[in-house]
């Protein structure tokens, strides 16, 4: 796993991508309540329309994966990073009104939709079966490398003006491309090929899933996600606005989450190793239902780190362990829709997620015990779904078995 270059040159591509979007994730929503005047539940609506356009654009991402190559969508993902980031940054020094900036952000989800179907379907293609749980560690392990880095370089920023995250991004994604461009190979020819009609058709198909234990386990995985998006509205808003810290120390909370998964991330791994993938899933919701929780009582930058270390571990439990049941779940001609249709599932709780949470905040006059309790409900529904899937696929104790 050590020697595996093409997995490592793919996990520090998307580490220098993770420094840029770490450093601007935790201040998005004090960006726009703060310096665009933009009503929190309407801040909500935003991050919805991001995740939503993420999932059409995760079906394309999933499409190119397969037909064009990992190399070419990983490639076309990072310039159009580069196109749309470069205009925010000259509508904002131009002193541009709210509008187009608005349009602008929710079409940087076309960058990471296109770029992470490909990035988890090349680490599927690098990989053997039983190696990647602990190959998706990996991946995710240099990634929250930038998410370490990344806030703590925006809280610095932030202190000189916001624009200058957007610059930071823009240079990362600029980084990443030219990583790509010089050590990401095709593995072997992912591509299928197929006649126009055909294509056509698979294009289309890509809408209809008839894998039902897919279906069980997105559905499962889309209720997971309305909780595990707190994190990039709700949460920033609520501690600010409860005065539980001031906005520039958004980044230090925020990189407890990077250094949590690049120090626990092996550890956790190899402690749940012997476990089903889905019942680890199910111990990671319920640390993710505890850290938020604790929210509501928390007061101060030490009480706030530690909740976050808590939500981290659920997501270090989650993470690889979802990544590897869908791709053991896919056929291997289609890892990149399979793992497009679950991203797609996923977008759309994070869609809906912070558009409940925001509109909670406003509802519930940011009460944190109402806020969060309300959330964990769909921490519970999420559990059950995925027991659902554990009795429908069987008892193997270290994997899902393939279709």
């Amino acid at each position: 796993m050590l020697g595996n270059r093409p997995l490592w040159s793919i996990g520090v591509a998307v580490m220098i991508r993770s420094i840029g979007f770490g450093a601007t994730w935790p201040f998005m929503a004090i960006f726009f309540t703060r310096y665009l005047r933009i009503p929190i539940y309407e801040v909500g609506a935003i991050f919805a329309m991001l995740a939503i356009s993420g999932v059409f654009f995760q079906i394309s991402g999933g499409y190119l994966s397969d037909f064009r190559g990992r190399r070419f969508s990983l490639l076309l993902g990072s310039a159009s990073g580069i196109a749309i980031y470069t205009s925010i940054i000259t509508l904002l020094f131009s002193g541009a009104p709210a509008l187009p900036i608005v349009v602008l952000f929710i079409l940087t989800s076309v960058s990471g939709s296109i770029i992470f179907p490909a990035a988890n379907a090349y680490v599927a293609d690098v990989t053997l079966p039983f190696e990647r749980t602990r190959a998706y560690s990996i991946y995710r392990i240099l990634a929250n490398t930038g998410w370490a880095a990344g806030p703590l370089m925006g809280s610095i920023l932030f202190r000189y003006g916001i624009v200058w995250i957007f610059v930071l991004v823009d240079m990362t994604l600029l980084l990443q491309f030219s990583t790509l461009y010089l050590l990401v190979r095709e593995k072997r020819d992912t591509r299928v090929r197929v006649n126009r009609m055909e294509g056509i058709r698979e294009r289309f198909s890509m809408l209809l899933v008839y894998d039902s234990s897919l279906l069980i386990f997105s559905a499962g995985t889309f209720l997971l996600m309305m909780l595990v998006s707190q994190f990039s509205v709700t949460l920033p808003e609520y501690v600010v606005v409860k005065g539980a810290i001031s906005a520039d120390q958004l980044g230090y909370i925020y990189a407890v989450n990077g250094l949590v998964v690049m120090l626990g991330q092996f550890p956790t791994t190899s402690l749940v190793r012997r476990m089903r993938e889905t019942d680890v899933v199910i111990i990671g919701t319920l640390f993710y239902m505890l850290g938020y929780f604790l929210v509501a009582f928390s007061s101060g930058l030490i009480p706030l780190m530690a909740d976050m270390a808590i939500i981290t571990t659920g997501e270090n439990l989650t993470t690889p362990s979802m990544n590897s049941i869908v791709s053991k779940l896919a056929p291997q001609d289609r890892v990149g829709r399979y793992m497009a249709f679950n991203g797609m599932a996923n977008s759309a709780g994070r869609a809906m997620g912070p558009t409940v949470g925001s509109l909670l905040l406003f509802l519930f006059s940011y009460n944190g015990f109402r806020v969060w309790s309300f959330m964990d409900v769909f921490g519970i529904a999420s559990i059950i779904l995925i027991l659902t899937l554990q009795r429908k696929r069987g008892t193997s104790p270290q994997k899902l078995p393939s279709i």
